[in-house]
């Protein structure tokens, strides 16, 4: 771990407003934070079970598992977040036959004790997709067909004849 290490990154208005939104049932800036510390800033192999792959300075990896762990969420959180993600412009992800190899793409530049070093990856405005909400209609009670509610104080009758 590189001492000092500090990050320049570049976000638009939407994925700001996209990560500091704490109205969600996660924190955001947690999962985007988590995809900074988790970004390599230097070419590194790694190996996993069966596989290994060539992690350039932006890139991490991680499994949506290994980040609802982290995040103390449900793995259909962390799909979602990660998709989230993908769609702002924010992050790119591949995944490969055992694992998912994220890109940072908001990230320009690591700076270190040693010096600078660049992101070949940064993407400086990029495409963004809105994020769609779904649509929940709301249930309604009482159901809404016309039904009377019952004046306090009056006695209910029964009509054997169906007359009254």
């Amino acid at each position: 771990m590189q001492q000092n290490l500090r990050y320049s990154i570049t976000l638009n208005e939407a994925q700001l407003d996209y990560l500091s939104d704490e109205q969600q049932d996660i924190l955001r800036m947690k999962c985007f934070k988590t995809f900074l510390q988790m970004a390599i800033p230097e070419e590194n192999k790694v190996y996993g079970k069966n596989f290994s792959a060539v992690l350039q300075p932006g890139q991490f990896m991680a499994s949506k598992v290994d980040l609802a762990r982290l995040w103390e969420c449900n793995r259909k959180t962390a799909t979602r977040i990660i998709h989230e993600f993908n769609q702002l412009g924010i992050l790119r992800s591949e995944p490969s036959n055992r694992t998912t190899i994220h890109t940072l793409i908001c990230l320009s530049v690591w700076f270190t004790d040693r010096g600078m070093i660049r992101s070949r990856f940064f993407v400086s405005n990029p495409e963004v997709e809105p994020i769609v909400k779904p649509v929940r209609t709301a249930k309604r009670v009482p159901p809404e067909k016309d039904v009377s509610p019952l004046k306090s104080g009056s006695p209910i009758r029964a009509d054997p004849g169906g007359t009254q």
